[in-house]
């Protein structure tokens, strides 16, 4: 739906807020774009994730400024038309712009769902690796009789939740690294029969790390796949994962999310060597590993057949091999079951 007037003010950002706070604005509004105004409220530039990712990679600190990595040249509109918006879409590949008064000052934002029907996501034959073969010992004693991959979050067991995250994206073939309580999990699959989604099981017959049991996938495996851990569910766009992945030129991607840590202590901060001030209990802002990565099949030929391996020592071996090792930052939400505490906060 047409953006504009007071809608148009909840994803106005002054540019001298920063990265941290600009993250955290589209959350909040779960909107796909920031317009970023001066203090006289006429449009400086359009931030969107896609901005973020890039000043991240370049590693800007989160408290610089959005005014300093936003898209300072948008493309916009005078007033609402349909076809000139589609034009400038076209023509830029762009499928955001906003639509300023004759001060500079934003109004409205057309997007290309108000002017083109949403069309049904495309099956991607991009393949889904699932690690769900480990003992999930951080989860003792539930995990002794129910497997992690198995434990539910709501209504649903945290295994379908991953797959249908990935098929919401249009990836829907599933690879299952299944070793402890493995018949639980087959027995869930077969009752679960009507599940839109291809799956297979690939059976360990030792534990094999996070990494390991990829070697017995290497026949199947022939274009770029995803690998999820199965403890975690992250809110990103995988195509948008997936191409970054793709014209970056990566063997390897990690997709890494924002999360704040609380230090349970005043922190000192120190200039010239001397005391400035204490901070007590920040919050550190980190990009953190989710679990969720992109492969090229090439890395499959670093690992030995029934090779134990993890995926940080695969990581290693790739950059060892001249290969280019990625970061997808994402600031959404995303869940992580894989200790008490978080699941838990799951839960709630």
């Amino acid at each position: 739906m047409l953006q504009k007037k007071k809608q148009v003010e909840g994803i106005k950002i002054v540019r001298e807020k920063t990265i941290l706070e600009g993250m955290q604005q589209l959350n909040d509004t779960a909107s796909q774009i920031l317009l970023v105004v001066d203090d006289d409220g006429k449009l400086f530039g359009s931030l969107t994730d896609g901005d973020i990712r890039r000043a991240i990679g370049d590693g800007k600190p989160l408290q610089t400024c959005v005014g300093e990595i936003c898209n300072t040249s948008p493309k916009t509109l005078s007033r609402y038309s349909k076809e000139a918006a589609l034009r400038l879409m076209e023509e830029f590949s762009i499928s955001r712009i906003p639509v300023v008064d004759s001060n500079g000052v934003p109004i409205a934002v057309v997007s290309m769902t108000d002017i083109l029907p949403e069309e049904d996501e495309a099956v991607r034959e991009n393949k889904v690796v699932i690690m769900a073969g480990g003992r999930g010992s951080r989860l003792d004693p539930i995990t002794r009789i129910v497997p992690k991959p198995l434990l539910p979050v709501g209504d649903k067991p945290m295994l379908e939740l991953i797959m249908e995250s990935f098929a919401k994206c249009g990836f829907s073939e599933f690879l299952l690294s299944i070793n402890y309580r493995k018949d639980f999990i087959k027995t869930y699959l077969a009752e679960r029969s009507d599940l839109p989604f291809s799956i297979s099981c690939i059976e360990e017959d030792t534990f094999l790390g996070t990494a390991g049991s990829l070697a017995l996938m290497k026949e199947k495996l022939t274009e770029t796949f995803f690998v999820s851990n199965c403890d975690i569910l992250v809110d990103v766009n995988y195509i948008s994962a997936l191409e970054f992945h793709e014209e970056n030129e990566c063997a390897f991607t990690m997709v890494g999310a924002l999360k704040k840590v609380s230090v349970p202590y005043g922190v000192i901060h120190l200039r010239n060597g001397e005391f400035d001030r204490i901070e007590e209990k920040p919050d550190v802002p980190l990009i953190v590993n989710t679990g969720v990565y992109l492969l090229e099949p090439s890395c499959i030929d670093l690992i030995g057949r029934d090779e134990k391996l993890d995926m940080p020592d695969l990581i290693e071996r790739i950059r060892r091999e001249g290969g280019k090792v990625g970061v997808f930052p994402v600031h959404r939400k995303w869940i992580d079951i894989g200790q008490w505490g978080e699941y838990k906060q799951a839960l709630e």
